[in-house]
């Protein structure tokens, strides 16, 4: 094959990739406590006649903005810091606080997966009262408190990954000390709309300069060829 061919053919391809990032990300532009996806060039393998370019994926893990709700159940955590979730498939982490009381008055994620504190499951008495959470984390009703919120952080962060359902795994999590929770907030997602449609438009530039770039390099190896016959 010829190389132009095939390194024109892992730049689209690597454009089209990215597309699908960006698309992604917009899509969850809504979503609570989000964090955006991009890709990055990882390792150039040169030194052949087919040299290209491998391209990976991380996330970017820069606070949203907080937003105030009023409803006592949304947390937001002001810099570092994740919650903890219990799932079947072991702890998981998030950012997204929009949490809920479930039938049986556990406190719960959007999806009904338990919010563990530092004892466990947190289970709040839906004629308790009002409840209360301090910005370290301490859960309170009826003038006692129930339960403090169990919040960690990783001192490798790039070893999250995205584990669905807003859901973040991996990594060694450690407990942080001072944690600082806001109550009735939720921190948005950390998409930035005009900076993702402005890649998404370059992306397309780039795309259509490659097309026109293959239709010079076919239309050249044609006349070469037709030459050769001659």
């Amino acid at each position: 094959m010829n190389p132009s061919y095939f390194n024109l053919a892992s730049a689209a391809s690597y454009g089209e990739a990215r597309m699908d990032v960006l698309a992604n990300n917009l899509a969850n532009i809504n979503t609570p406590g989000f964090k955006a996806d991009q890709m990055h060039f990882s390792e150039v393998l040169a030194g052949t006649a087919q040299a290209s370019v491998q391209a990976g994926q991380h996330m970017e893990l820069t606070q949203g903005t907080v937003a105030k709700t009023g409803n006592p159940l949304d947390l937001a955590i002001s810099g570092d810091g994740y919650f903890v979730v219990d799932t079947p498939e072991g702890d998981r982490f998030t950012r997204d606080g929009m949490f809920t009381l479930d039938a049986a008055g556990m406190l719960v994620t959007a999806q009904g997966r338990p919010v563990l504190g530092q004892g466990g499951p947190i289970a709040i008495d839906a004629n308790a009262g009002p409840v209360t959470v301090t910005n370290t984390g301490e859960v309170w009703a009826n003038g006692a408190q129930i339960a403090t919120l169990q919040i960690v952080d990783f001192d490798d962060p790039a070893s999250l990954r995205k584990a669905g359902n807003n859901l973040l795994e991996g990594g060694d999590p450690v407990a942080v000390d001072n944690p600082q929770v806001i109550q009735g907030a939720v921190e948005g997602s950390n998409v930035t709309a005009v900076r993702e449609m402005a890649r998404m438009i370059e992306i397309s530039r780039a795309y259509e300069t490659y097309q026109k770039i293959l239709q010079t390099v076919d239309t050249a190896a044609g006349q070469t060829n037709g030459i050769g016959d001659a």
